[in-house]
């Protein structure tokens, strides 16, 4: 740190540098454990399940519901996202991300990265919260490996600490190595299941 950093820093406070960012491993608290298991045994868990899938299979029809989700299709990556409203609320946005993720590890997956994000950009704070899943390995009598659905994220997006978005990807990969991915359509109807 140069001279002038350090004589401004300690008239105006010390300010992250643009871009900065903080990176950690993530973890649930007790107190996060405890709701969302409550959660997972009310009737909001299963009103908000059912609404994520009506506003799912309505944008495939181009029809917006009150839960905006968004659909993202491609040839090696197929997913949906969902922005926040206060319809949800905060902290069912927080567990339906979390939901997600306990969903697809229920289908022969292991978390391979769970990690939060903290970005300083120009105009706002971002803050990403992570789950990245890959397929419990599985290889085939013929050395192939079985990619099941493909490698899955989960993004929890936030903007200056308000929430924005869950992001839900399944990749898949085109090689020989790997068996053909199973269809999308049969992990969104593991993840919809009640």
């Amino acid at each position: 740190m140069s001279f002038f950093d350090d004589v401004v820093g300690k008239l105006f406070g010390k300010q992250p540098p643009k871009g900065a960012y903080l990176h950690e491993v993530l973890e649930r608290s007790e107190k996060e454990l405890s709701i969302y298991e409550h959660w997972l045994h009310s009737e909001s868990r299963s009103e908000l399940i059912r609404e994520v899938e009506r506003g799912y299979y309505l944008k495939k029809q181009g029809i917006v519901s009150s839960i905006d989700v968004h659909i993202l299709d491609s040839k090696y990556a197929n997913g949906f996202a969902i922005s926040y409203t206060e319809l949800i609320g905060k902290e069912n946005f927080q567990n339906i991300f979390d939901y997600l993720k306990d969903k697809v590890q229920e289908n022969g997956y292991k978390i391979a990265q769970a990690d939060r994000r903290i970005l300083v950009k120009d105009s706002h704070e971002e803050t990403i919260e992570k789950w990245y899943l890959k397929p419990i390995s599985e290889e085939l009598e013929s050395k192939v490996v079985n990619q099941r659905f493909g490698n899955v994220l989960i993004e929890k997006i936030d903007v200056d600490r308000k929430p924005s978005y869950v992001k839900f990807m399944a990749n898949v990969y085109q090689d020989r190595q790997y068996t053909e991915a199973e269809p999308f359509q049969d992990l969104l109807d593991k993840v919809f299941e009640l």
